[in-house]
């Protein structure tokens, strides 16, 4: 629930009111009771708290269930002790779920009202609840020296996963069973200090030991001791006596172990199936699978493709298996094992994420065009085809979808039909209609600050054209606030992500927006720039958020560092600037930009590589790759498949569909042109 918000109303209010006050079709009308939570808050925006009170208290009368409930909670804020913890319990009465439950249980624990939270949460199931409300029930008992206290905290402690709310309940103590003591340390990664505790466990209380505890105890062995190999051994003599979660965890924790051995792989690579044998949940059973492949790999790459060959069709979340597929796709092609990529296409077709499948189609297809990938008994330009055609019609996003356009020579409206199927469609889709009411209310009513956050609760259960007029409405309110462009960009490109129908025009402007447009026209104008590229450069690096700071530094739209600002500063003779200004910001990185361009002879991939990379870096990696495909002028396409930094293939990945896109939205240029603009 968005905190309470006194900013000023959002400079578009006047163009709602011009498109609703002039005829009975008034938000008023539209939204009937509902609408006094509406003109509460922009009550409270007046500072008319008087007025917001009387408001809310219709509304929670009054409105639907959800406007209701977010009246109480924003009158609970405005009232003293009493009120607010009167004001949750009514709504914990009439909405009666964990998340009433919790909010009355915070605020209990505010007011020490411990007897109560005991009372409310007497029926709480401690091993699946929210943590914090078991927090809360934990620390009352606590707290009232209930006798119930000692046996729920164990338990409550054993049964999950130790958490920063385990920690806080745990600081409290005086002292407590040596098994949360040894769970306590293990959170904190006090791995070495108590790594001699491990034995003792198992000697005085291996009947006690929990699932949780054994993953505990494979955490120290493996953090925090040198001794893999012994540890290993030890691990492996446990697992036969447990069962259920215990032994899989005894299993994975020996293979993790007797893989940092080098001369025990085979072992570490029984574990691991062993492990996957006994896995009871589906994440414990990729987990363990995923560590199997990435051992496979440090073998052989035939023993990796082997293990894929085998187990590709039986692992469960596809996406969790992309950063091995993203590893073994950077070796295969720099080790020129081109037979042993299209084998991995082949295996993970239909197994796979859709953007690992696509890539591994794309890739395939290029290598035999370029005659690197040669396989028996297939003509090369009829494979190469259709690899192509698998790229585009793998449901991936847009990058190699949009490349396979270009090597395909569709017609323009193949393409427009390929670029408008983005993201994968949620077909089966049902909008939470009430959730839609009040995200649109906020909208309505001018109150553009409770969007966002209320749309983060919300986000998966919107529909197209809820999310389509959220972000349009957010971008118009950019105008008062910067913070808008950003917002609008991230609800666009979610939704555009995760459709339950085809793009429009209008979403695909939204999720690639000319944002800060007469800053990038001056700047483009200025250095001979296309301006698809610089717009395409700050949807990457920044979202349109000007106010963003990298861990590394890197400030504002373009992500400058303050180094390279100076540099640029000194050539453009700005004595005095500020990188948190958007003009300069966008004008220093379409210079810096521009430079990059000039001095890898006018390529614009090589170009935002070096943005990213450094320009050092980038001719370095060109030679590399020539002599790893032994080859010279290996195509860009390829060059980015081998970069050896993720980061950067995926920034490339980025920027290039950007621009693409950018030119074809708002430049009438085809994307097989921009494309090979772009990457020659």
């Amino acid at each position: 629930m968005p905190p309470l918000k006194h900013m000023a109303l959002c400079a578009v209010i006047p163009l709602c009111a011009m498109l609703t006050v002039c005829s009975a079709d008034t938000p008023q009308t539209r939204y009937g009771t509902d609408s006094y939570y509406f003109m509460a808050l922009r009550s409270l925006q007046e500072g008319e708290t008087a007025a917001a009170s009387r408001y809310f208290m219709k509304s929670v009368k009054k409105s639907s269930p959800l406007i209701a409930r977010r009246s109480m909670e924003e009158l609970a804020a405005l009232g003293g002790v009493q009120e607010r913890i009167s004001l949750r319990e009514e709504a914990h009465k009439r909405f009666n779920d964990e998340k009433s439950l919790l909010d009355l249980c915070a605020e209990l624990n505010s007011s020490r009202e411990y007897a109560k939270i005991i009372r409310f949460t007497s029926d709480t199931d401690l091993s699946s609840c929210d943590n914090r409300l078991a927090f809360y029930r934990i620390h009352a008992l606590y707290k009232k020296g209930d006798s119930k206290f000692q046996e729920s905290f164990y338990r409550w402690c054993m049964s999950r996963p130790f958490t920063s709310e385990h920690y806080r309940m745990y600081s409290e103590l005086a002292e407590t069973h040596e098994l949360i003591h040894f769970r306590a340390a293990v959170f904190q990664q006090k791995y070495s200090a108590v790594f001699p505790m491990v034995k003792k466990i198992v000697e005085e209380d291996f009947n006690l030991i929990e699932p949780q505890i054994v993953s505990d105890m494979g955490k120290t062995c493996l953090y925090g001791s040198p001794r893999h190999l012994e540890n290993a051994m030890y691990f492996d003599s446990l697992t036969n006596a447990l069962s259920g979660s215990a032994r899989f965890y005894s299993a994975f924790y020996a293979g993790r172990m007797y893989d940092r051995t080098d001369a025990y792989r085979s072992r570490a690579l029984s574990r691991f199936l062993s492990a996957m044998q006994y896995a009871a949940q589906d994440s414990h059973y990729d987990n363990a699978l995923w560590y199997y492949l990435n051992t496979a790999l440090k073998v052989s790459n035939e023993e990796a493709l082997a293990a894929l060959e085998t187990y590709a069709r039986t692992w469960h979340d596809a996406y969790y298996f992309d950063d091995f597929l993203d590893t073994l796709s950077v070796r295969l092609l720099t080790q020129r094992e081109w037979l042993s990529f299209y084998r991995v296409t082949a295996a993970i077709d239909g197994n796979a994420s859709p953007e690992s499948c696509a890539k591994f189609s794309y890739v395939s297809a290029r290598l035999a065009d370029c005659s690197f990938l040669k396989p028996r008994n297939v003509e090369p330009k009829q494979l190469s085809r259709q690899l192509y055609l698998r790229a585009l019609n793998s449901g991936a996003d847009f990058y190699y979808r949009m490349l396979a356009c270009s090597q395909l020579n569709l017609s323009r409206n193949e393409i427009e039909d390929a670029l408008y199927k983005f993201g994968n469609l949620r077909t089966d889709f049902v909008p939470d209609t009430d959730a839609e009411r009040l995200l649109l209310g906020y909208a309505e009513f001018g109150l553009a600050e409770y969007i966002y956050d209320e749309w983060r609760i919300y986000a998966n259960r919107i529909s197209f054209e809820c999310a389509l007029k959220l972000s349009s409405f957010l971008r118009k309110c950019a105008g008062s606030s910067n913070n808008y462009y950003a917002q609008s960009l991230r609800i666009a490109s979610r939704k555009a992500n995760a459709p339950e129908h085809t793009l429009t025009e209008e979403m695909l402007r939204l999720f690639f927006p000319q944002n800060f447009s007469q800053d990038v026209s001056r700047s483009c104008g200025m250095f001979g720039q296309p301006e698809y590229l610089l717009y395409s450069l700050i949807r990457t690096e920044s979202f349109f958020d000007p106010s963003i700071t990298s861990h590394a530094g890197a400030i504002g739209l373009t992500q400058l560092m303050e180094s390279t600002a100076k540099d640029v500063a000194r050539k453009l003779k700005a004595e005095d600037y500020s990188l948190t200004d958007a003009s300069t910001n966008i004008q220093f990185g379409s210079y810096y930009l521009e430079e990059m361009r000039r001095r890898l002879d006018g390529s614009d991939i090589l170009a935002l590589f070096a943005y990213n990379g450094g320009i050092t870096r980038v001719r370095s990696w060109v030679k590399l790759a020539d002599s790893q495909f032994g080859t010279k002028g290996l195509p860009h396409d390829l060059l980015l498949e081998v970069l050896p930094f993720s980061e950067t293939r995926d920034y490339g990945r980025k920027t290039l569909s950007a621009a693409v896109m950018y030119a074809y939205l708002y430049y009438g240029k085809s994307v097989p042109d921009t494309v090979k603009e772009i990457l020659d």
